[in-house]
């Protein structure tokens, strides 16, 4: 699960007084006590921040990308806060004018990481821990657009992508054979991984998918859980920066990227998702992998020799997904 991934930028390393004069309009009159680097993210920096005079915590979050990345975040928690457990955002500067980077205070959200949860070996635990994330990824689903596509900050599709296998083969021929990811795989195996979306990738076309919000880089990392009675349920999903409209499928891959066929976590997100009212195709788990192919092979061509473990980790995974798809 991006296990000692490396950052492809250094993060942002501040000190408590560089940290206090960034929050200074947010706060005005109050003391910053402490500071914290906090989450396992590859992209923004976050910092759990402890103010004088307050009780609780807020997150200070800086981002890597500009302001239109930094607004799309906060529209999508604006517009799906009803139905979707999320970080509200307290305060917002996307001027750049005290950072030279869009920043933002949210509020803090208790919660242990899905993926210490799923690492537990509490059986109980685990399935309601993987149901609970079926069925909040089924509400986040439940936010339907007319078009694919990547959005602005209104949550309209600025830049519209077609979906179906064409596209997919184009994209991933073009990583396999122009870019750096065919020299990372391989002669041999980007062949392998040629063939195989040229084989499966006209499923994606007679798919019959409405668009949806995606989250794109929902699983265990980005998902906070809290324990109750009846065991785990979802009290937060962060990072939202990645998010559009596109294919349900594609976050159900990235959930289930490191599962084997069939597992417990499977099972009952699988199961709880569908009890949400979603139907899926008899074929969903191929579906599930052709798209999960196309972000395994974006981020292997954008990889360098500087990321050895991240190379290593994506190689093994498009293997194991060329190697496997026999028995989908």
């Amino acid at each position: 699960m991006k296990e000692g991934w490396e950052r492809m930028e250094p993060p942002a390393v501040l000190g408590l007084r560089q940290l206090a004069e960034i929050i200074k309009p947010a706060f005005p009159g109050k003391k910053l006590l402490a500071a914290e680097r906090i989450g396992v993210g590859l992209s923004n920096a976050n910092y759990k921040i402890f103010l004088d005079g307050s009780t609780a915590p807020y997150v200070l979050r800086l981002y890597r990308g500009n302001a239109a990345i930094a607004g799309k975040e906060t529209a999508i928690a604006q517009r799906i806060r009803h139905l979707v457990p999320v970080a509200d955002f307290l305060y917002m500067d996307w001027s750049g004018s005290t950072f030279g980077k869009p920043w933002a205070i949210l509020e803090w959200k208790e919660g242990i990481l899905l993926r210490d949860v799923f690492r537990s070996g509490n059986g109980s635990g685990i399935a309601s821990a993987a149901a609970s994330a079926g069925r909040t990824l089924a509400k986040i689903h439940s936010f339907a657009f007319s078009e694919t596509g990547f959005f602005d900050q209104d949550l309209k599709i600025a830049d519209p992508l077609r979906m179906g296998g064409s596209r997919l083969l184009s994209f991933i021929e073009s990583c396999l054979f122009d870019g750096a990811c065919g020299e990372w795989l391989g002669k041999d195996m980007a062949h392998e991984v040629g063939s195989f979306c040229r084989k499966y990738s006209p499923l994606l076309t007679e798919s019959q998918q409405t668009p949806v919000l995606v989250h794109s880089d929902y699983n265990g990392l980005n998902i906070l859980m809290q324990p109750g009675p009846a065991g785990y349920s979802v009290s937060a999903v962060l990072d939202w920066e990645d998010a559009f409209a596109w294919s349900r499928y594609a976050d159900i891959a990235n959930m289930l990227r490191y599962e084997e066929d069939g597992s417990v976590i499977e099972q009952h997100f699988i199961r709880a998702y569908q009890e949400e009212g979603t139907a899926l195709e008899p074929n969903w788990k191929l579906l599930s992998k052709l798209e999960d192919m196309a972000a395994l092979c974006d981020m292997l061509n954008h990889s360098t020799v500087n990321t050895p473990t991240r190379v290593s980790d994506l190689k093994h995974l498009i293997t194991k997904t060329v190697r496997s798809y026999d028995r989908i």
